[in-house]
């Protein structure tokens, strides 16, 4: 009875240690990026899932960062789309959004506008599990946080 209290523990442990992993390597995927303001403000429109929403407020407060005497930031998250297909023996998952970043700087009367829409995609083909097609779109969404974060590297 030991022996199998002690395989589920460790059963249990080994999963809870490949979540924590995966949080990492995402972490450090994403590109820390600095803004010559002083205010940074994050707008999310309403139709984000909460899990995309909570990646992307992780994202902004830890990899995007302030560094400057005046001038603020609005970045904008719209237009989030999810589109679930199915194709040969299996289903797809289409997943974009579009992203604007408007800069202000009162005191040199200047303005910047960077606008960018990124997309990613994930699939699975034979026979699979709801739970495996739900981790399939969390990938794909952690996914469309990366790209959104190099392409918006890409263009400052």
């Amino acid at each position: 009875m030991n022996k199998i209290i002690l395989a589920v523990f460790l059963f249990i442990t080994s999963g809870c240690g490949y979540s924590a992993t995966s949080a990492d390597k995402v972490s450090t995927q994403l590109d820390i990026m600095t803004f010559e303001v002083v205010q940074k403000e994050l707008i999310i429109d309403d139709n984000l899932p909460n899990n995309v929403e909570e990646l992307i407020k992780k994202w902004f407060d830890n990899k995007v960062k302030i560094n400057g005497f005046d001038g603020d930031m609005t970045f904008t998250i719209s237009d989030y789309q999810e589109k679930i297909s199915l194709i040969d023996e299996g289903k797809r998952v289409d997943i974009s959004l579009k992203f604007n970043v408007l800069i202000k700087k009162p005191t040199l009367s200047k303005r910047l506008f960077i606008n960018g829409e990124v997309a990613s995609y994930g699939a699975l083909q034979g026979k699979f599990s709801l739970n495996e097609f739900d981790t399939i779109i969390r990938k794909t969404q952690i996914d469309l946080i990366v790209r959104l974060s190099r392409d918006l590297k890409s263009k400052i």
